[in-house]
């Protein structure tokens, strides 16, 4: 008999697991996540909180769990996705609870995989592989998955050489710990951007240990469109500057100038003097629009420095209005200026052959770390 089926017929001393996802405006696309964590024997239980918003999400979730009694369909009012983990969390039943992305695909046996490094009492924070798979949209922009793609694999070869900074450099979506733990390091983070690095430094501070292990595989369905790309990066700016605040013992303090590391003296210029309140959103646009240009005529290197421009700015102006105490600020959304002309006009250049599905506003984004 195989291991797995001799773990699960005789319970193989795992413990329960339940699988907590918070969605938000992904209707469309719900379905392949839970279907996949459902499939997974070691699952206990799912809880799939919908946000918030009445896109059709809940009552699909609704006609699954009259399906398979293991699925707990929640709706909460919108409070962003780790007041939505901490609702799940607060009615989870399980042992370990491990927290997914809406947009990730378990792969064959993962809840297995993850419940057997908790087989031990020993207080353990598990992080898997979340290889990313790029989806199209109409107005999803492709050079954003490589750019995301890319910076996800860097961190991954990272981790495997300094293993002992996997929760000070935590990279959520995929991750799981006793749920006791998990209670008492709490899930709460004010911003959207940097939560799984601020969980994984309470989990540090909390005497816990992580791990990275690849074969915890689940793959990433990515997908960005220009907005959501400048939003969220304003959002890791706001973020990252909390983080240095809650935890500069280990961090240190926040350095203004950390916007400006590692990018050319021209760049470097732009960004120190455009990331600033009521500049920095616009100039944002501006450089995304240059992108789009370049984009257009079939420059995807170009393209590519542009909106890394794009999103310096927006980092730094994002910070600029957290440490500022400006945070309605924040929730204000810019577009590339020609943004829905290029849309109509460069969509079978930019995507030949490719399916429209549903985009989403709320999966991370390209962590710059």
């Amino acid at each position: 008999m195989p291991t797995d089926d001799r773990e699960r017929s005789a319970g193989g001393g795992l413990p329960s697991v339940s699988v907590i996802v918070p969605t938000y405006h992904y209707a469309s696309r719900i379905e392949a996540t839970v279907r996949a964590v459902l499939e997974d024997a070691a699952t206990t239980e799912a809880i799939v909180v919908v946000d918030g918003c009445r896109d059709g999400s809940l009552e699909l979730l609704e006609a699954i769990a009259a399906q398979d009694a293991r699925l707990v369909a929640m709706f909460v009012e919108h409070g962003g996705k780790t007041a939505a983990q901490g609702a799940a969390l607060d009615r989870s039943k399980g042992e370990v609870v491990l927290l997914l992305d809406q947009d990730v695909v378990p792969g064959s046996g993962l809840v297995t995989g993850h419940a057997r490094h908790h087989r031990s009492d020993e207080h353990r924070v598990a992080i898997g592989y979340m290889p990313t798979v790029p989806e199209q949209t109409e107005t999803a922009v492709s050079v954003l998955s490589d750019l995301y793609a890319t910076e996800y694999e860097s961190h991954c070869r990272w981790l495997e050489t300094h293993p002992e900074l996997v929760l000070t450099r935590l990279w959520g979506g995929n991750i799981s710990l006793r749920a006791e733990d998990c209670r008492r390091v709490g899930l709460e983070f004010p911003y959207f951007g940097h939560e799984d690095q601020h969980f994984g430094i309470k989990c540090l501070k909390a005497g816990l240990v992580g791990v990275f292990d690849r074969t915890l595989y689940a793959e990433h369905r990515h997908s960005r469109d220009a907005s959501s790309f400048l939003w969220y990066s304003k959002m890791q700016g706001a973020s990252r500057w909390q983080i240095h605040r809650d935890h500069a013992d280990v961090l240190g303090p926040y350095v203004v100038s950390s916007t400006l590391e590692g990018i050319p003296a021209l760049p470097r210029a732009i960004v120190a003097l455009c990331g600033r309140p009521h500049l920095g959103d616009v100039a944002a646009s501006i450089a995304a629009t240059i992108g789009e240009l370049f984009a257009s005529v079939g420059l995807r290197s170009a393209e590519r420095a542009s909106y890394r421009l794009a999103r310096r700015i927006e980092l730094r102006t994002g910070a600029s209005l957290a440490m500022t105490g400006r945070d309605a600020e924040l929730a204000r959304r810019v577009r590339p200026l020609l943004a829905r002309h290029l849309e109509r006009r460069f969509a079978s250049h930019r995507h030949p052959g490719r399916d429209s599905v549903a985009r989403s506003p709320y999966p991370p984004v390209a962590h710059e770390r």
